[in-house]
């Protein structure tokens, strides 16, 4: 989003609304980048408070809220803390996330993802003592892979992988676009053992 609200919106917002959303597009941009620098970032410690203070101007007051005045004080974090990629929350969000998906009773929400969480763990761990040939987590076939072996027999090793075609009843047959086919042509290139040789 810090690359693409610019560009989304160039030719249709006027001139100064375009201005705001660029300056916070890359202060986001500068804050979360893998190298800082201690005078780029008390510049943008300085022109944050006057982004914000056009922003003021261009949305209605509701709009504003703490989080809105938080930008503010995230180039000083920077200082002491370092790049963000290290402090930032989006991996645990994710596993909070996970972890809602298993509530099943409301009324005893912690409790509820606790008994998954231990239920999930204990399968998973008494999967490493069942049979080979016993299907689980551990042992489960990919998604596209149907089981079988196909042998390539002269053929390149990257069409030996097993898998089956669209059935003829799902899809009418049809060209590919010249997209498509570089896309497809570059997949085979990068893909196949006989030719890394020739690659490097």
């Amino acid at each position: 989003m810090q690359t693409l609200i610019p560009l989304a919106f160039r030719d249709l917002l006027p001139k100064g609304i375009w201005d705001a959303l660029t300056e916070i597009s890359h202060f986001f941009r500068d804050i979360c980048s893998s190298k800082l620098n201690v005078d780029h970032i008390e510049r943008l410690e300085k022109n944050i408070v006057e982004t914000i203070c056009k922003l003021e101007m261009i949305f209605p007051p509701s709009f504003f809220d703490s989080m809105e005045h938080l930008p503010v004080h995230l180039p000083f974090e920077v200082k002491v803390g370092g790049p963000v990629q290290y402090r930032w929350m989006y991996p645990f969000e994710r596993y909070l996330f996970n972890l809602k998906k298993k509530v099943k009773n409301k009324a005893h929400v912690e409790a509820s993802i606790c008994e998954a969480y231990i239920v999930e763990e204990i399968s998973t761990f008494i999967s490493y003592y069942f049979e080979p040939h016993l299907r689980t987590r551990i042992n489960r076939v990919p998604r596209h892979d149907d089981g079988g072996e196909v042998h390539s027999s002269g053929n390149l090793s990257i069409f030996s992988n097993p898998g089956r075609p669209t059935p003829k009843n799902a899809v009418r047959g049809r060209y590919l676009s010249e997209i498509e086919f570089r896309q497809a042509h570059n997949y085979v290139l990068f893909n196949c053992d006989e030719l890394r040789p020739f690659i490097k």
